[in-house]
Formats: C-alpha cells, sequence, structure tokens
C-alpha cells in the first residue's frame, strides 16, 4: 500500500508541472533571430522560474540532474522528439552549456529544447551555412 501511495504521489507531482500557468524553466539564450554560422558556439542559458524547486520530473532525472537537449522545428510541441540531439548529459543545474555548432546541423531555422520527455524550447534562432 505505501508503494502504491508513493507511485501515486510521484505521478501527481509529474503531472503537476504541466498544469502550471507558466512553465518551470525557460531558455534565455540563444536569442529570438540569432543568426549562428556552423562551427560558431553558441552560450546556452536557462533559469528557474520563480518558486521552482528540484527534482523536475519529466525534464531532468531526479537524482543526477542530467538531461538532453536537442534542436526542434519552430512549431514544436512539449512532447514533440529532437530532430536532433546536440547533448545528450547536460547538467541542469549548470544553468548554462557551451554548444559547439558542428557541420553535421542542417541550415534552417530552430528552437533548442531542453528535457528528456518534457521539454521547454528557445525562442527561433537561424543556423547559417
Amino acid at each position: 500500500m505505501r508503494l502504491l501511495l508513493l507511485l501515486l504521489s510521484t505521478i501527481v507531482s509529474a503531472f503537476a508541472y504541466m498544469n502550471e500557468p507558466y512553465p518551470p524553466f525557460i531558455i534565455t539564450s540563444p536569442k529570438p533571430g540569432q543568426q549562428i554560422k556552423r562551427g560558431d558556439t553558441v552560450n546556452v542559458t536557462w533559469e528557474l522560474s520563480p518558486g521552482v524547486r528540484f527534482p523536475l520530473y519529466g525534464y531532468a532525472a531526479s537524482r543526477t540532474a542530467r538531461t538532453v537537449a536537442g534542436l526542434l522545428p519552430p512549431d514544436a510541441s512539449k512532447h514533440e522528439r529532437y530532430t536532433q540531439n546536440i547533448e545528450t548529459h547536460l547538467q541542469f543545474t549548470d544553468y548554462e552549456y557551451e554548444w559547439l555548432v558542428d557541420d553535421a546541423v542542417t541550415p534552417g531555422t530552430y528552437q533548442l529544447g531542453i528535457g528528456f520527455y518534457y521539454h521547454e524550447v528557445s525562442p527561433t534562432f537561424h543556423i547559417m551555412p
């Protein structure tokens, strides 16, 4: 019975993030409309929304705060799969990540997402040849 109650409370906590009127964190860079060339290093930054504490169920591992980051199309949903992973062991509690945009990234318009089951996204930016 205790195990069932623990499981139910974890599920309720996880779904609580999805019903909040604001996201648990926001990605503050790259900036809206920023033009990035392949070969550039981009300082990706994010910050927690006021009142949010760890763990962030569905976004980062509860014990290690590790998560993933990837590229998404400009109109991506909160659950959409990344078109390309850029980091699979991102330390969420660092609140920044240096991303080297390599030649494997196809030029185009993207959003950067952070999270493994749910993700929040950056403003739209452009990868240039």
